[in-house]
């Protein structure tokens, strides 16, 4: 698994680890759940082409890995941590540094039902 990601009623913690911390330049990202205007699980390929971007500062292998910050015309700014995962979160935000959070996590439908009920309840 890519990250660690914490959700309660008032907030989102995702964390990385190993060589991610390295690529993205960043421990992880924090978000108040109040920022979360949708969640749900997509292919890879379709959170690729609503908005891959140019990478400011992060690593990207294609079909291999992305991760950390990338910019987009069309979604602005993304967080990223993705390895191989077929199916990942997308989280889109509203108000925060990031426009979207892009993340491979080990069950993405479960976890978009849990922020979906920490955010939507």
């Amino acid at each position: 698994m890519a990250v660690h990601l914490a959700v309660d009623p008032q907030r989102l913690v995702v964390r990385l680890s190993g060589m991610d911390r390295l690529w993205a330049l960043s421990a992880g990202v924090v978000v108040p759940t109040a920022a979360v205007t949708g969640v749900r699980a997509v292919s890879r390929d379709e959170a690729v082409a609503r908005g891959g971007g140019w990478r400011l500062p992060g690593a990207h292998l294609p079909g291999v890995l992305r991760v950390g910050t990338f910019v987009s015309r069309s979604t602005g700014r993304s967080f990223w941590c993705v390895h191989r995962a077929e199916r990942v979160l997308l989280v889109e935000l509203d108000g925060e540094p990031y426009d979207r959070l892009v993340l491979e996590v080990e069950d993405p439908d479960g976890v978009s039902r849990a922020v979906a009920r920490a955010r939507f309840r």
